[in-house]
């Protein structure tokens, strides 16, 4: 049985802590707290023991037990742990970033009023608010809504989404098929030192969508 990094996030957010706040309170670097939360390592016994008596828990509350079925249809959000949930990413990423709350107040154009019911109270936010927030901090709004764990996507990710949207049907598909291939094809080639020429049979493979590459 593993330790559930998503309860140990939780107890932190219940407990108004940053994870470098709590990193403190336990010895540890704010990168060890990241890596427990999103179950790439675990927190040894004897550190178990202080989180557990920190947030007035049992040691065996810390650990994955299964996730409960959740009724999706009748699904109703829970807007105080929401609410909690946008705040401390907001504060874990200013912490990240070394940005004060001056500063971030700046860049989203808000009031002190404004910024502290963000921080410290529990506003919900408006999606003009949102994608706001999310520009400042340089994250997508998925992940300040956590549906999606990645802050964000490099511009050659971009780029490469842009292309992609710009294939018809069938070269998508062609492209999905193709991109585990392509990964293991790729680093050979380039191992080998063939990269250029192993590019140039590609972009002959690839079905084109428009004129390039017909017979004359």
């Amino acid at each position: 049985m593993a330790v559930n990094g998503n309860i140990i996030k939780q107890l932190r957010k219940e407990a108004g802590l940053t994870q470098g706040e709590l990193g403190k309170k336990l010895g540890v670097v704010k990168q060890t707290i990241s890596s427990w939360e999103n179950n790439v390592s675990e927190p040894n016994s004897e550190t178990l023991s202080e989180l557990s008596k920190l947030f007035g828990v049992s040691v065996a509350q810390l650990y994955d037990h299964g996730v409960p079925n959740i009724d999706y249809a009748n699904f109703k959000m829970d807007t105080p742990e929401f609410v909690l949930d946008f705040k401390m990413r907001i504060r874990d990423l200013m912490e990240e970033q070394k940005m004060s709350e001056d500063e971030f107040a700046q860049r989203v154009g808000f009031h002190k009023e404004e910024k502290d019911a963000y921080l410290y109270g529990n506003k919900m936010p408006s999606i003009e608010d949102l994608i706001k927030i999310a520009g400042a901090l340089n994250v997508s709004t998925d992940y300040l809504l956590n549906i999606s764990s990645r802050k964000r996507i490099s511009s050659q990710e971009e780029s490469l989404l842009q292309k992609f949207n710009r294939c018809d049907e069938d070269s998508q598909q062609y492209l999905l098929a193709k991109a585990g291939v392509l990964c293991v094809e790729g680093i050979s080639a380039v191992a080998a030192g063939e990269y250029g020429k192993y590019a140039d049979e590609e972009k002959k493979s690839f079905p084109s969508s428009g004129t390039e590459g017909k017979g004359a």
